[in-house]
Parts: structure tokens; C-alpha cells; sequence
């Protein structure tokens, strides 16, 4: 609803500032920015993107499944606007270029959009965080189309609004750092996979938990194989009662680490020792280190229970312009329209935002994490 808000807004500025062919374009594309902004999340599976990586969804998917299925109520009353507004929403949802404008797209998907404005002041709302916070009105109401020489229209910003991207640049970064990688939030991410890993494990090995028969359906089978109402069955209450099944599973590993979870008896986190070449991150030795010392304090199944998190670097940069400028585009750079009329990138606009650009070109780093009985013990092994 968040996102549908600011669409609106967005296309309201629009509609109303553009002029001649660009006003007939901007108008022929409300119904599937506005819908787009509503149901570009609709395949989300259980808690969002916390679940995604265990059972192995991918949101997109389902999404573009949920919405192009004649069968669904979604797709029934798209259909009602005009026939073929499901496949121009799915269009914009789509990872790959769509068919429709560009600017459209970037509305959706791009470094500065609709939804990202969204879920930084949403998140900064709910988790009581002082972080998230830009002039997001700014931001929409000074958006212009540009066309280019190419006669392909892309969505710019002026000068003056320079200020309220680089506001918003930073308000993801400050997120970034202190709430989606906080030391806690990742410790219950990779504290959670690891659960359904073991599981996974027991399937394959032959001696499979119990599962509930809607996650049974969605884990152990291709995707193409299951209909949108087997996906949607599988709710947040599914995912809870299943975990909580486990917290009575004979295999001591799975059953502990449900109980841990359900419990928030999550684990510590270690920071591991440098390593003498930067270009591997070759950290086999230690790691055997603390999987002997795992296994003297009985945590025999080391692999459960020293868990690498690897933080990309896309996720440690608040802002990652495509780094070939021939291949920039609205859809992977933020561009500042000078007063002069020249379309920059807008780190070339503010060269401060290159320290933040260059956080994105590093390697990855990696945090470990450790049931908290252990973590002094680790701490000490080099």
C-alpha cells in the first residue's frame, strides 16, 4: 500500500508537469504503474525475504505466476481495466528489460524507485529506528522525463534536488548498517537456514522429519509443478506450526536448532581471524579449529553450528551505479539534470558519493556465528 501511495503521487507529478507526446505516454501508463506498484510483491512467500533462500522461492516468479493465471482473482479484475494489463504489469516486474518505456520500469526497479523510498521509511517506522529518513516529497515532486538523443525518454532529477538523493543515499546506508545487517538480525537469518539446510539433509539422506503436507508440496517439488493455490497455502502460520513439529524431531541436531529459533536462543557472532591472503578468504584451517572445538563440547554436527554469513559488498554500498558508463541507464544510476541542460550521473554531480560508490567495489566480508556457549572459546582460536 506504501509503494501505491508514492506511485501515485509519482504519476500525479507527472501527468501534470510533462507536456505534448510525453503526457500521452504518462498517461497510458497509470493503470500499470499503479497496479505494478501494488502487486510487485504479491508472490512473497512466508516472512518476506527471510524465508526465500530455505525453501528456495523466488518472489518474482510467483509474482508474474500469481498475476498472469487466469484462474486468479488478481488477474480477473486486471483484466476487467483492460485485457492485456496483466502482461504489462508483469512486463514491469520482470527482471530482465521489459517492452515497455524504461522510465516506467525505473519506477519500479532501479536505484532511487518507488519501493525503496517505501520500505526505508516503513522499516525506520516499525523497528523504532531514527535512520530511514529523506524528503521522499522532494524527491517525487521534482522528477522530470528527459528525452535523449536516442529519443529515449529517462527519468532525471534537477540540481536542486541533489540534496534529497544524496539525504536518501545515506538513509540506506544508516539502515543498512544498523537494522537489515545488525549482528542479531543476521544471527536468526542464518540460525534459520541452517534448520531447514538439516532438514534438506534428512530428506536426502533418506530419513526425512515430519512435514506438514503444504510445505511438503512446495519444498520437494519444481515450481512449474505446483498451481498458485498449492504456493499460496503455505502461510506464515504453515512455516511456524512446521518448525514447531521439529522442536520434537528425532534427530537431536534439527530438534535443537528449532528450539533455538522458536526460543530466540540465537547464536553469537564472531568476527574470524584476518586471513594472509585477502584473495582466497581461505579460512579452512581455523574453521577445522572450531569444528574440533564444536565437537569436544558435543555440537557434533560442526556444519550446524559454526555458521558463515557471507555480507555482500551490493549489500555494504547504499547506492551502485553501473560502473560502465556506456551502460548506465535510469535502471542502474541515479542521473542529476544541470541547469545547463547535461545529464550526469549523480556521484559526478556530488563527487562525496564516490566514498560511497567504492564501498560496493570491495570484496564481501564474512561474520561467523556460534551457539553463545561457545563463543569465548572460538574467540580465543587462531
Amino acid at each position: 500500500m506504501g509503494v501505491l501511495y508514492l506511485m501515485s503521487k509519482a504519476y500525479s507529478h507527472l501527468r501534470d508537469t510533462v507536456k505534448g507526446s510525453q503526457k500521452a505516454q504518462v498517461e497510458h501508463a497509470k493503470h500499470s504503474l499503479l497496479a505494478a506498484a501494488l502487486l510487485h510483491d504479491v508472490g512473497h512467500g512466508p516472512f518476506s525475504h527471510l524465508f526465500e533462500p530455505c525453501m528456495g522461492i523466488n518472489h518474482e516468479y510467483w509474482s508474474i505466476r500469481i498475476i498472469s493465471d487466469p484462474e486468479s482473482c488478481i488477474h480477473r479484475k486486471l483484466s476487467k481495466v483492460y485485457s492485456n494489463l496483466p502482461t504489462d504489469v508483469c512486463e514491469l516486474i520482470k527482471g530482465d528489460k521489459p517492452s515497455l518505456p524504461r522510465w516506467e520500469k525505473s519506477l519500479i526497479s532501479s536505484q532511487l524507485d518507488m519501493d525503496r523510498m517505501d520500505y526505508l521509511r516503513r522499516d525506520s517506522l516499525f523497528s523504532g529506528a531514527g535512520y530511514g529518513h529523506f524528503d521522499w516529497s522532494r524527491l517525487i515532486t521534482t522528477m522530470e522525463l528527459h528525452e535523449n538523443d536516442n529519443e529515449s525518454i529517462d527519468l532525471v532529477w534537477p540540481e536542486k534536488a541533489s540534496m534529497s538523493i544524496e539525504e536518501y543515499i545515506f538513509a540506506r546506508y544508516y539502515m543498512y548498517q544498523n537494522v537489515y545487517l545488525h549482528k542479531t538480525t543476521r544471527g536468526f537469518e542464518v540460525l534459520l537456514q541452517a534448520m531447514w539446510k538439516r532438514a534438506k539433509t534428512l530428506i536426502d539422506e533418506g530419513s526425512p522429519p515430519e512435514l506438514i503436507p503444504a510445505i511438503e508440496k512446495l519444498w520437494l517439488n519444481d515450481p512449474d509443478d505446483i498451481s498458485v493455490a498449492e504456493y499460496l497455502a503455505v502461510e506464515e502460520h504453515s512455516v511456524l506450526y512446521q518448525m514447531q513439529a521439529w522442536t520434537s524431531s528425532t534427530d537431536s541436531v534439527l530438534k535443537d536448532l528449532a528450539t533455538r529459533f522458536l526460543n530466540r536462543d540465537g547464536f553469537a557472532m564472531i568476527d574470524p581471524p584476518p586471513v594472509s591472503d585477502p584473495l582466497t578468504e581461505d579460512r579452512s584451517e581455523w574453521e577445522s579449529k572450531v569444528a574440533d572445538a564444536l565437537n569436544d563440547k558435543d555440537f557434533k554436527n560442526a556444519s550446524c553450528y559454526c555458521l558463515k554469513d557471507e555480507l555482500k559488498a551490493k549489500y555494504l554500498s547504499p547506492y551502485r551505479p553501473e560502473p560502465e558508463k556506456g551502460l548506465q541507464d535510469m535502471t542502474n544510476a541515479i542521473f542529476i539534470k544541470s541547469d545547463n541542460g547535461q545529464v550526469l550521473e549523480v556521484s559526478e554531480s556530488l563527487p562525496r558519493l564516490k566514498a560511497v560508490i567504492e564501498m560496493g567495489m570491495s570484496s564481501s566480508k564474512f561474520k561467523y556465528y556460534v551457539p553463545k556457549s561457545m563463543r569465548k572459546i572460538v574467540q580465543n582460536i587462531k
